[in-house]
This record gives structure tokens, sequence and C-alpha cells, in this order.
């Protein structure tokens, strides 16, 4: 296969490329940025994406035992963290789930982008080597004509 004719990349596959490609790059640090923040407890408040994690923690309800029982002694003191403990992890895997579902999202639309771009920048420079070769027969469809 040939390669892509510099001179067939115009104005449509251009933005479709670079914006697939933008698409693929914030998507993939979005993804970084959340598994990174995942280990960090309480650091969801600063996080610029609060409704994200306002859907996750509505998601994941808090233990019923929290709401009615008052700890008595040391024992019942330490099962009430480890039942807070539990829900902060559950929580948190929420919130992570739901940010790789967003970001996989824009990088798949990136990746369709980019795609399209390239699909009719091949498609264009056969076009073009069709044309110089001479087979007249070959002509670029009204769709793809600029």
């Amino acid at each position: 296969m040939a390669p892509f004719l510099w001179t067939e990349l115009h104005s449509r596959a251009r933005t479709r490329l670079l914006v697939g490609l933008v698409l693929l790059v914030i998507g993939l640090g979005y993804g970084s940025w959340a598994a990174l923040r995942f280990g960090i407890r309480g650091g969801d408040a600063s996080g610029f994406d609060r409704p994200i994690v306002n859907v996750a923690r509505s998601l994941v309800p808090a233990p019923f035992v929290t709401q009615t029982m008052r700890p008595t002694n040391n024992r019942e003191l330490v099962m009430m963290s480890t039942v807070f403990t539990q829900h902060d992890t559950v929580t948190g895997f929420a919130v992570l789930v739901l940010r790789l579902i967003a970001a996989l999202t824009v990088v798949g639309f990136g990746l369709v982008l980019l795609t399209a771009g390239s699909t009719e920048w091949e498609v264009r420079s056969e076009f073009a080597r069709a044309r110089a070769e001479g087979n007249g027969g070959v002509s670029v469809p009204p769709s793809l004509a600029l």
C-alpha cells in the first residue's frame, strides 16, 4: 500500500484528525488522572468533576447501621470505623468507574474521528494516484469533492 499524499490532506480530514487526536489525549489524560486520584482518601472534594462524584455518592448509599447505632465500647467503635472505611472504598470505586467510563467515551470518539479522517485522506490519495496515472474512469465522488 502506497503512503498517503500530503497534497490530499484537506480541511475536513485535517480537522477530523486534529480533533480526534485532541480528544484522544484529553481522554487518556483524564483516565490517568482518575486512576492516580483513586488512592487519595477525601481527594474528590477538590476535583473539577464534582457532578461525577455526586452521582457516584448517590449510587452508594450510606450503610444503615451507621445511622442507627451509637458505639458504646471500643469493639463497636472499631467495627463502625471498618464500616465507614468500606463505604469510602466502595464510593471510591464507584467514582473511579464513572470517571473511566467518561474517559473511555471521549477516547472512543477520538478514535472514531481519527479513523474517519485517515480514511478520507486515504481515499483522496488513491483517487489522486488514479487520476495521475491516467485512469480517466476514476473520479472523485461529489461528497468528497472540495
